[in-house]
């Protein structure tokens, strides 16, 4: 079986761990307070939310440019888009629904749930 196969389950309404799994070797660890706010997300913008990246192990990490301490280590972020919604606009929307941290980028956010706040 694959692991996007073994992965392949609900963890709330609207995502499925493998959504969240690294795109390198298919490990996944993840926070459920990071599913919970997303799902948040997604029941207030009324359409998917897709993840561009979630848990990342340190490899993939390395490969993509990821900072050594990036809580994608740690299944406590994920990068975010929603078709039809500016960046800027749904980083906002993140950090009122509890995202700690919001990094806004051309085509997406980063959200995480880091203990304190940062923007960038």
């Amino acid at each position: 079986m694959a692991t996007g196969e073994v992965n392949d389950f609900p963890l709330s309404d609207n995502f499925r761990l493998r959504e969240f799994q690294c795109a390198c070797c298919g490990q996944v660890k993840l926070h459920p307070y990071l599913v919970q706010r997303l799902q948040a997300l997604r029941e207030r913008l009324g359409r998917p939310v897709l993840i561009n990246s979630g848990y990342r192990c340190k490899k993939h990490n390395a490969a993509v440019g990821g900072a050594p301490q990036s809580l994608h280590l740690e299944g406590m972020a994920a990068d975010i888009r929603v078709a039809g919604i500016a960046a800027s606009k749904l980083g906002h929307l993140s950090e009122a629904l509890g995202f700690t941290g919001i990094g806004i980028y051309p085509g997406f956010v980063h959200v995480d749930i880091r203990p304190g706040k940062a923007r960038w």
